[in-house]
Protein backbone atom coordinates (compact mmCIF):
# COMPACT_ATOMS: atom_id res chain seq x y z
CA UNK A 1 0.00 0.00 0.00
CA UNK A 2 1.33 3.56 -0.95
CA UNK A 3 0.65 6.62 1.58
CA UNK A 4 -1.05 9.14 -0.25
CA UNK A 5 -0.89 12.56 2.04
CA UNK A 6 -3.85 14.61 1.84
CA UNK A 7 -5.23 18.33 2.72
CA UNK A 8 -7.89 18.65 4.62
CA UNK A 9 -10.79 21.38 3.41
CA UNK A 10 -13.97 22.38 5.42
CA UNK A 11 -16.34 24.72 3.50
CA UNK A 12 -19.13 25.44 6.66
CA UNK A 13 -20.17 22.05 8.27
CA UNK A 14 -18.94 19.74 5.70
CA UNK A 15 -15.57 18.35 5.87
CA UNK A 16 -12.88 16.52 2.71
CA UNK A 17 -9.94 16.13 1.45
CA UNK A 18 -7.72 16.62 -1.79
CA UNK A 19 -5.16 14.68 -3.08
CA UNK A 20 -3.17 13.16 -6.18
CA UNK A 21 -2.85 9.84 -7.56
CA UNK A 22 -1.60 7.81 -10.59
CA UNK A 23 -4.96 7.93 -13.15
CA UNK A 24 -4.33 4.09 -13.84
CA UNK A 25 -4.63 3.13 -10.55
CA UNK A 26 -7.24 5.14 -9.71
CA UNK A 27 -9.50 3.96 -12.42
CA UNK A 28 -9.30 0.52 -11.02
CA UNK A 29 -10.55 1.24 -7.37
CA UNK A 30 -13.92 2.20 -9.14
CA UNK A 31 -16.62 -0.45 -9.71
CA UNK A 32 -17.12 -0.85 -13.56
CA UNK A 33 -19.61 0.64 -14.93
CA UNK A 34 -21.09 -0.28 -18.39
CA UNK A 35 -21.61 2.12 -21.37
CA UNK A 36 -25.23 3.79 -21.12
CA UNK A 37 -26.08 2.40 -18.22
CA UNK A 38 -28.19 4.22 -16.14
CA UNK A 39 -26.85 5.60 -12.43
CA UNK A 40 -28.07 6.84 -9.40
CA UNK A 41 -26.10 9.91 -8.91
CA UNK A 42 -24.14 10.52 -12.21
CA UNK A 43 -24.58 10.89 -16.17
CA UNK A 44 -24.32 7.72 -17.95
CA UNK A 45 -21.03 6.62 -19.49
CA UNK A 46 -20.84 7.25 -22.84
CA UNK A 47 -18.09 5.49 -25.43
CA UNK A 48 -17.39 8.44 -27.80
CA UNK A 49 -16.50 10.87 -24.62
CA UNK A 50 -14.57 8.11 -23.51
CA UNK A 51 -12.55 7.86 -26.22
CA UNK A 52 -11.98 11.64 -27.01
CA UNK A 53 -10.39 12.09 -23.77
CA UNK A 54 -8.35 9.22 -24.29
CA UNK A 55 -7.07 10.69 -26.92
CA UNK A 56 -6.57 13.31 -25.63
CA UNK A 57 -4.49 12.58 -22.88
CA UNK A 58 -2.40 10.60 -25.22
CA UNK A 59 -1.49 13.24 -27.99
CA UNK A 60 1.79 14.43 -26.77
CA UNK A 61 1.56 17.68 -29.09
CA UNK A 62 -1.18 18.20 -26.77
CA UNK A 63 0.51 17.42 -23.90
CA UNK A 64 -3.24 15.94 -22.78
CA UNK A 65 -3.17 18.16 -19.58
CA UNK A 66 -6.78 17.31 -17.29
CA UNK A 67 -5.85 19.77 -14.11
CA UNK A 68 -9.15 19.86 -13.04
CA UNK A 69 -10.15 17.55 -10.24
CA UNK A 70 -12.32 14.29 -10.23
CA UNK A 71 -14.78 13.93 -6.90
CA UNK A 72 -14.58 10.86 -4.98
CA UNK A 73 -16.23 9.35 -2.14
CA UNK A 74 -15.17 6.28 -0.08
CA UNK A 75 -16.92 3.36 0.76
CA UNK A 76 -17.41 2.51 4.67
CA UNK A 77 -14.84 -0.58 5.66
CA UNK A 78 -12.73 -0.34 2.47
CA UNK A 79 -10.38 3.17 2.62
CA UNK A 80 -10.45 5.12 5.28
CA UNK A 81 -8.67 8.64 5.94
CA UNK A 82 -6.11 8.44 8.38
CA UNK A 83 -4.34 11.01 10.05
CA UNK A 84 -0.61 11.37 12.43
CA UNK A 85 1.00 14.07 14.45
CA UNK A 86 4.53 15.58 13.39
CA UNK A 87 6.51 17.99 14.90
CA UNK A 88 8.44 20.09 13.00
CA UNK A 89 11.74 22.24 14.19
CA UNK A 90 12.95 25.18 12.99
CA UNK A 91 16.59 25.21 13.54
CA UNK A 92 16.85 28.72 12.67
CA UNK A 93 14.15 30.24 14.83
CA UNK A 94 14.42 27.37 17.49
CA UNK A 95 11.30 26.37 17.23
CA UNK A 96 8.45 23.75 16.99
CA UNK A 97 5.56 23.06 15.49
CA UNK A 98 3.15 20.07 15.96
CA UNK A 99 0.50 19.58 13.01
CA UNK A 100 -1.73 16.98 11.97
CA UNK A 101 -1.24 15.13 8.08
CA UNK A 102 -3.73 13.34 6.97
CA UNK A 103 -3.74 10.24 4.34
CA UNK A 104 -5.02 7.77 3.13
CA UNK A 105 -3.05 4.22 1.98
CA UNK A 106 -3.97 3.46 -1.11
CA UNK A 107 -3.49 0.59 -3.06
CA UNK A 108 -0.13 -0.16 -5.10
CA UNK A 109 0.62 -3.17 -6.68
CA UNK A 110 -1.48 -5.36 -9.30
CA UNK A 111 -2.70 -8.06 -6.33
CA UNK A 112 -3.60 -4.61 -3.76
CA UNK A 113 -5.35 -3.31 -7.06
CA UNK A 114 -7.72 -6.00 -7.52
CA UNK A 115 -8.40 -6.33 -3.66
CA UNK A 116 -9.25 -2.61 -3.22
CA UNK A 117 -11.72 -2.29 -6.94
CA UNK A 118 -14.95 -1.26 -5.86
CA UNK A 119 -13.54 0.70 -2.93
CA UNK A 120 -14.35 3.96 -4.45
CA UNK A 121 -17.32 6.05 -5.85
CA UNK A 122 -17.05 8.54 -8.40
CA UNK A 123 -19.23 11.38 -7.77
CA UNK A 124 -17.85 13.69 -10.64
CA UNK A 125 -15.49 12.83 -13.71
CA UNK A 126 -16.34 9.78 -14.83
CA UNK A 127 -15.40 9.68 -18.36
CA UNK A 128 -11.64 11.24 -17.18
CA UNK A 129 -11.38 8.54 -14.84
CA UNK A 130 -12.57 5.43 -16.99
CA UNK A 131 -10.15 7.06 -20.42
CA UNK A 132 -7.21 5.78 -17.91
CA UNK A 133 -8.73 2.32 -18.12
CA UNK A 134 -7.04 -0.86 -20.23
CA UNK A 135 -10.55 -0.88 -22.34
CA UNK A 136 -10.64 2.65 -22.85
CA UNK A 137 -7.12 3.64 -22.70
CA UNK A 138 -5.62 5.05 -26.10
CA UNK A 139 -2.59 2.50 -27.97
CA UNK A 140 -0.27 6.04 -27.60
CA UNK A 141 -0.71 6.29 -24.36
CA UNK A 142 2.26 3.92 -22.84
CA UNK A 143 2.36 2.39 -19.36
CA UNK A 144 5.68 3.97 -18.58
CA UNK A 145 4.11 7.57 -19.07
CA UNK A 146 3.73 9.13 -15.78
CA UNK A 147 0.03 10.96 -15.14
CA UNK A 148 -1.33 11.84 -11.88
CA UNK A 149 -4.90 13.38 -11.23
CA UNK A 150 -5.77 15.28 -8.26
CA UNK A 151 -8.91 14.40 -6.12
CA UNK A 152 -11.47 14.95 -4.19
CA UNK A 153 -12.93 12.54 -1.84
CA UNK A 154 -15.62 12.73 0.78
CA UNK A 155 -15.73 10.04 3.63
CA UNK A 156 -19.27 7.84 3.09
CA UNK A 157 -21.37 10.49 1.73
CA UNK A 158 -24.65 8.81 1.43
CA UNK A 159 -26.67 8.64 -1.77
CA UNK A 160 -28.71 11.86 -1.09
CA UNK A 161 -25.50 13.83 -0.63
CA UNK A 162 -23.81 12.52 -3.56
CA UNK A 163 -26.36 14.03 -6.14
CA UNK A 164 -26.39 16.98 -4.16
CA UNK A 165 -22.42 16.80 -4.67
CA UNK A 166 -22.88 16.03 -8.59
CA UNK A 167 -26.03 18.57 -9.50
CA UNK A 168 -24.17 21.71 -7.84
CA UNK A 169 -20.94 20.93 -9.31
CA UNK A 170 -22.39 20.74 -12.80
CA UNK A 171 -25.70 23.11 -12.49
CA UNK A 172 -23.38 26.47 -11.15
CA UNK A 173 -20.72 26.09 -13.63
CA UNK A 174 -21.83 27.54 -17.12
CA UNK A 175 -20.75 25.47 -20.10
CA UNK A 176 -18.00 26.59 -22.04
CA UNK A 177 -19.38 27.37 -26.22
CA UNK A 178 -18.65 24.60 -28.37
CA UNK A 179 -17.82 27.15 -30.62
CA UNK A 180 -14.97 28.84 -28.70
CA UNK A 181 -13.37 25.36 -27.99
CA UNK A 182 -13.57 24.36 -32.12
CA UNK A 183 -11.57 28.09 -32.39
CA UNK A 184 -8.89 27.14 -29.25
CA UNK A 185 -8.25 23.92 -30.87
CA UNK A 186 -7.99 25.45 -34.48
CA UNK A 187 -5.05 27.86 -32.44
CA UNK A 188 -3.64 24.90 -30.65
CA UNK A 189 -3.36 22.73 -34.11
CA UNK A 190 -5.71 20.03 -32.42
CA UNK A 191 -8.51 19.94 -34.96
CA UNK A 192 -10.00 16.86 -36.05
CA UNK A 193 -10.38 15.27 -38.91
CA UNK A 194 -12.80 16.49 -39.80
CA UNK A 195 -12.72 20.35 -38.70
CA UNK A 196 -9.55 19.84 -40.40
CA UNK A 197 -11.07 19.02 -44.08
CA UNK A 198 -13.68 22.30 -43.43
CA UNK A 199 -12.42 24.68 -41.07
CA UNK A 200 -10.27 26.60 -43.81
CA UNK A 201 -12.93 27.34 -46.01
CA UNK A 202 -15.31 27.99 -43.31
CA UNK A 203 -12.77 30.29 -42.68
CA UNK A 204 -12.86 32.12 -46.69
CA UNK A 205 -16.79 32.05 -46.68
CA UNK A 206 -16.15 34.31 -43.62
CA UNK A 207 -13.50 36.69 -44.87
CA UNK A 208 -13.65 37.01 -49.07
CA UNK A 209 -15.91 39.13 -50.68
CA UNK A 210 -17.68 37.05 -52.87
CA UNK A 211 -19.28 35.28 -50.33
CA UNK A 212 -22.62 35.94 -49.24
CA UNK A 213 -21.65 34.38 -45.94
CA UNK A 214 -18.57 37.45 -45.51
CA UNK A 215 -18.92 38.59 -41.59
CA UNK A 216 -21.61 36.44 -40.63
CA UNK A 217 -19.60 33.48 -39.01
CA UNK A 218 -19.03 33.26 -35.66
CA UNK A 219 -15.58 31.80 -35.26
CA UNK A 220 -15.06 31.29 -31.57
CA UNK A 221 -16.85 33.56 -29.04
CA UNK A 222 -17.67 36.76 -30.95
CA UNK A 223 -21.48 38.46 -31.10
CA UNK A 224 -23.10 38.40 -35.03
CA UNK A 225 -26.53 39.18 -34.43
CA UNK A 226 -28.53 36.37 -36.27
CA UNK A 227 -25.05 35.02 -37.39
CA UNK A 228 -23.81 31.37 -38.28
CA UNK A 229 -21.66 28.75 -35.94
CA UNK A 230 -18.22 27.58 -37.50
CA UNK A 231 -19.32 24.49 -35.09
CA UNK A 232 -22.84 23.71 -36.61
CA UNK A 233 -21.50 24.93 -40.24
CA UNK A 234 -19.05 22.05 -40.29
CA UNK A 235 -21.79 19.72 -38.99
CA UNK A 236 -23.38 20.82 -42.40
CA UNK A 237 -20.85 20.90 -44.56
CA UNK A 238 -19.71 17.13 -43.12
CA UNK A 239 -22.86 15.91 -44.04
CA UNK A 240 -23.40 18.05 -47.03
CA UNK A 241 -20.64 18.39 -49.24
CA UNK A 242 -18.20 15.90 -50.42
CA UNK A 243 -14.49 15.93 -49.62
CA UNK A 244 -13.79 16.11 -52.81
CA UNK A 245 -15.08 18.00 -55.58
CA UNK A 246 -14.68 17.55 -59.35
CA UNK A 247 -14.57 19.90 -62.01
CA UNK A 248 -13.39 18.93 -65.08
CA UNK A 249 -11.88 16.02 -64.11
CA UNK A 250 -9.71 17.72 -60.98
CA UNK A 251 -10.91 18.09 -57.26
CA UNK A 252 -11.28 21.77 -56.29
CA UNK A 253 -8.78 23.10 -53.46
CA UNK A 254 -10.76 24.98 -51.00
CA UNK A 255 -10.83 28.21 -53.09
CA UNK A 256 -12.70 26.59 -55.70
CA UNK A 257 -15.30 25.35 -53.35
CA UNK A 258 -15.51 28.70 -51.92
CA UNK A 259 -16.55 29.84 -55.41
CA UNK A 260 -18.95 27.20 -56.14
CA UNK A 261 -20.61 28.15 -52.68
CA UNK A 262 -20.92 31.26 -53.65
CA UNK A 263 -22.36 31.18 -56.74
CA UNK A 264 -24.87 28.56 -55.09
CA UNK A 265 -25.75 30.65 -52.25
CA UNK A 266 -25.70 33.88 -54.02
CA UNK A 267 -28.45 32.16 -56.75
CA UNK A 268 -31.04 31.03 -53.63
CA UNK A 269 -30.44 35.33 -52.91
CA UNK A 270 -31.43 36.35 -55.94
CA UNK A 271 -34.55 34.01 -56.96
CA UNK A 272 -35.84 35.18 -53.21
CA UNK A 273 -34.57 39.00 -53.44
CA UNK A 274 -32.86 37.97 -49.89
CA UNK A 275 -29.52 38.36 -48.45
CA UNK A 276 -27.39 36.40 -45.86
CA UNK A 277 -25.60 39.71 -44.84
CA UNK A 278 -28.50 41.05 -44.00
CA UNK A 279 -30.88 38.77 -42.66
CA UNK A 280 -34.46 39.38 -41.58
CA UNK A 281 -37.09 37.67 -40.16
CA UNK A 282 -37.51 35.71 -43.26
CA UNK A 283 -36.86 31.22 -42.77
CA UNK A 284 -34.14 31.43 -45.82
CA UNK A 285 -31.52 33.47 -43.75
CA UNK A 286 -31.60 31.72 -40.73
CA UNK A 287 -29.32 28.93 -39.64
CA UNK A 288 -32.37 26.13 -40.54
CA UNK A 289 -32.93 27.85 -43.92
CA UNK A 290 -29.10 27.90 -44.82
CA UNK A 291 -29.29 24.22 -43.40
CA UNK A 292 -31.30 23.34 -45.95
CA UNK A 293 -30.09 24.67 -48.96
CA UNK A 294 -26.58 23.69 -48.11
CA UNK A 295 -27.93 19.76 -47.99
CA UNK A 296 -29.24 20.49 -51.66
CA UNK A 297 -26.32 21.73 -52.81
CA UNK A 298 -24.88 17.86 -54.32
CA UNK A 299 -27.98 17.63 -56.13
CA UNK A 300 -27.52 20.93 -57.90
CA UNK A 301 -23.83 20.09 -58.46
CA UNK A 302 -24.29 16.47 -59.69
CA UNK A 303 -26.92 17.44 -61.83
CA UNK A 304 -24.91 20.12 -63.58
CA UNK A 305 -21.90 17.52 -63.94
CA UNK A 306 -24.22 14.98 -65.63
CA UNK A 307 -26.52 17.49 -67.77
CA UNK A 308 -23.30 19.20 -68.65
CA UNK A 309 -24.37 22.56 -67.67
CA UNK A 310 -22.71 25.40 -66.51
CA UNK A 311 -22.76 26.26 -62.80
CA UNK A 312 -24.09 30.00 -63.00
CA UNK A 313 -26.82 32.10 -61.49
CA UNK A 314 -29.12 31.17 -64.45
CA UNK A 315 -28.69 27.72 -63.71
CA UNK A 316 -29.31 28.09 -60.18
CA UNK A 317 -32.47 29.78 -60.97
CA UNK A 318 -33.69 27.14 -63.69
CA UNK A 319 -33.12 24.50 -60.46
CA UNK A 320 -35.46 26.62 -58.07
CA UNK A 321 -37.89 26.61 -60.40
CA UNK A 322 -38.28 23.28 -61.37
CA UNK A 323 -37.82 22.46 -57.78
CA UNK A 324 -41.30 24.84 -57.45
CA UNK A 325 -42.46 23.08 -59.65
CA UNK A 326 -41.84 20.11 -58.02
CA UNK A 327 -43.76 21.19 -55.15
CA UNK A 328 -46.46 22.90 -56.59
CA UNK A 329 -45.20 26.75 -55.59
CA UNK A 330 -46.19 29.55 -58.11
CA UNK A 331 -42.93 31.42 -58.89
CA UNK A 332 -44.61 34.04 -55.42
CA UNK A 333 -44.03 31.79 -53.04
CA UNK A 334 -41.43 30.29 -51.47
CA UNK A 335 -40.15 26.86 -50.68
CA UNK A 336 -39.35 29.04 -46.94
CA UNK A 337 -42.98 29.58 -46.65
CA UNK A 338 -44.21 26.29 -44.03
CA UNK A 339 -41.72 27.48 -41.21
CA UNK A 340 -43.30 24.62 -39.41
CA UNK A 341 -41.17 22.54 -41.45
CA UNK A 342 -37.81 23.86 -40.47
CA UNK A 343 -38.53 23.57 -36.61
CA UNK A 344 -35.29 21.86 -35.47
CA UNK A 345 -32.23 20.59 -37.32
CA UNK A 346 -33.30 17.10 -37.61
CA UNK A 347 -36.52 18.00 -39.16
CA UNK A 348 -34.89 20.27 -41.65
CA UNK A 349 -32.62 17.72 -42.56
CA UNK A 350 -35.35 15.06 -43.13
CA UNK A 351 -37.16 17.51 -45.43
CA UNK A 352 -33.72 18.69 -47.31
CA UNK A 353 -33.26 14.19 -47.94
CA UNK A 354 -37.00 13.88 -48.99
CA UNK A 355 -36.56 16.95 -51.28
CA UNK A 356 -33.68 16.05 -52.67
CA UNK A 357 -34.04 12.22 -53.25
CA UNK A 358 -37.58 13.70 -55.34
CA UNK A 359 -35.85 16.59 -56.90
CA UNK A 360 -32.81 14.61 -58.57
CA UNK A 361 -35.59 11.87 -59.85
CA UNK A 362 -37.32 15.01 -61.29
CA UNK A 363 -34.30 16.72 -62.81
CA UNK A 364 -33.02 13.31 -64.20
CA UNK A 365 -36.25 12.43 -66.09
CA UNK A 366 -36.54 16.22 -67.49
CA UNK A 367 -33.00 15.22 -68.93
CA UNK A 368 -33.88 12.35 -70.57
CA UNK A 369 -37.62 13.96 -71.80
CA UNK A 370 -35.84 16.55 -73.67
CA UNK A 371 -32.86 14.71 -75.04
CA UNK A 372 -33.22 13.58 -78.20
CA UNK A 373 -30.74 10.73 -79.77
CA UNK A 374 -31.48 10.92 -83.48
CA UNK A 375 -30.62 14.72 -82.90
Amino acid sequence: MKKVYLEKIQQRNTIFYTGKYDAKKLSKMADDIEVGETQEAQRPLEKRHLQEIAEYVANAKSEGLLPGSVMLATKKERLKIQNETVTIERKDEHTKKTVTLYYIEMPDSIHELEQYKGSIEIIDGQHRLFAFRDEYRSPDFKDDIVYELTFSVFEYPDLHTRRMLFMVTNEKQKAVSGNLLLYLREKLHLLSSDEKEYYPLIGLLNTEEQSPLKGRIIMGAERIVKGYKAKELIKILKKSMPETINAGGNPLDDRGKLKVLSIYLEGWEIYYHLSFRKPGKDTMTKISGLRYILLLFCVFWQHALEARKQFNQEYIRFVIKELHCLLGLTEEQSVFDESNNFRGESATIKLAERTGESLKNHLTNLTNKNFNPLA
